[in-house]
């Protein structure tokens, strides 16, 4: 990423630590500082600094990972046989620069620096009544260096990658008014906070009218379409399907407009040759070369759209590359209009987006969160 003589650029610097006060918000004050809408926003920023040309204004290093040996063989690398995926430590910094505007060195925003810590323990569903994805943001005063808000980010990598979804599913559907005037169908695979959350976001940019959800449980997934009846006036059509049904399993996808895969599957969790031609998928659940949502069946009939060049390298596209007829780009590049994305390509007749997350989208969500937060005076300040 090119940062544009950035010792030489007049940047708006935070002014939140006036003292050595740090913020701490929990899960319970980032539910009431981050609305759909201002989610969508922050998204739409975070994925559009990641371009291919590299000059979007985000800094993404390399990630730290930890396994944690209660599923994974330190010496040997390898999950063991009975457990898939292993569990991790992740920690994912990043640091958004704003790229010069109107051929000026001055800019109104601010750099923003911070550290997502995410770490998936499959086990704390059952174990723990805990979530199985739980994450903490950290985001620094880039000025001063110190730290100036811890954020509870568990509901919000949730919600940011939902956001993320519906960006692309925006891109599709934007310009087809026929499918957005008719009302959608949209399949879920799994009933957590990621397939609410999924549901609640792309309901804010395309009308949705039907919904199935898919699901190994059936009691997970009929509270799911009861809070979803009690929130979404507009979605009343809702129907609950066992994965382990295999026959509605194919009817629902291929009445599909649009799918959302959000489970943590080692296998594809329908064939290709059930979609209907149109259909729109973004998968977000797997994020490892050993996991795969989607098979390849499916992933040959689409045109391809990948949040970051590590969603390459995930299971659902081990059957391409960047040189793949049918692979278009980075989403940030749609956003910014140098690519086009959903309109079928030769030898295509769907779409896909895989994204396995990027932590400058914990960056700059968490940075709105904190922003929402200090104006309307939410969360704990603790003296450092």
């Amino acid at each position: 990423m090119l940062l544009h003589n950035v010792e030489d650029m007049s940047f708006r610097y935070s002014t939140r630590i006036l003292s050595n006060k740090m913020l701490i918000l929990s899960e319970a004050d980032v539910r009431k500082c981050c609305s759909i809408s201002r989610a969508i926003s922050a998204n739409r920023k975070a994925l559009s600094s990641l371009r291919k040309d590299g000059n979007g204004g985000a800094m993404v290093p390399t990630r730290i990972g930890l396994p944690y040996p209660g599923t994974y063989n330190i010496n040997t690398n390898n999950t063991s046989s009975t457990s898939s995926p292993a569990d991790w430590s992740l920690f994912k910094p990043a640091a958004y620069y704003p790229i010069e505007t109107q051929k000026t060195n001055e800019t109104n925003e601010e750099i923003l620096m911070g550290c997502k810590v995410v770490s998936p323990r499959h086990n704390n569903p059952i174990k723990f009544n805990k979530p199985t994805v739980p994450a903490t943001t950290m985001l620094l005063n880039a000025e001063t260096g110190e730290v100036s808000a811890i954020i509870a980010a568990t509901y919000l990598t949730a919600l940011r990658t939902a956001a993320g979804s519906a960006l692309a599913t925006e891109l599709v559907f934007n310009n087809d008014h026929r499918k957005m005037n008719k009302g959608l169908s949209l399949c879920i695979f799994g009933a957590g906070l990621q397939a609410e959350l999924h549901i609640k976001c792309i309901q804010h940019v395309v009308d949705i009218k039907k919904l199935v959800i898919i699901n190994r449980s059936y009691k997970r997934a009929e509270n799911l379409k009861k809070m979803i009846l009690e929130t979404e006036s507009s979605i009343t059509d809702i129907t609950v399907v066992l994965l382990s049904d295999e026959e509605k399993v194919k009817n629902a996808v291929n009445d599909a407009d649009i799918i959302c895969t959000t489970t943590n599957t080692g296998t594809p969790l329908f064939k290709g040759e059930f979609l209907k031609p149109g259909c729109h998928i973004n998968g977000v659940g797997s994020y490892t070369p050993q996991m795969a949502e989607i098979d390849d069946v499916a992933v040959k009939r689409c045109e391809v759209l990948i949040d970051t060049k590590e969603a390459l390298h995930v299971g659902d596209l081990s059957c391409m590359t960047e040189e793949s007829h049918n692979f278009c780009g980075l989403i940030g590049d749609a956003l910014e209009g140098n690519i086009e994305f959903g309109k079928q390509r030769d030898d295509t007749d769907c779409t896909v987006f895989k994204s396995v997350g990027t932590s400058i989208q914990d960056v700059i969500s968490a940075n709105v969160v904190v922003e929402h937060a200090i104006k309307n005076n939410i969360g704990t300040r603790v003296e450092m």
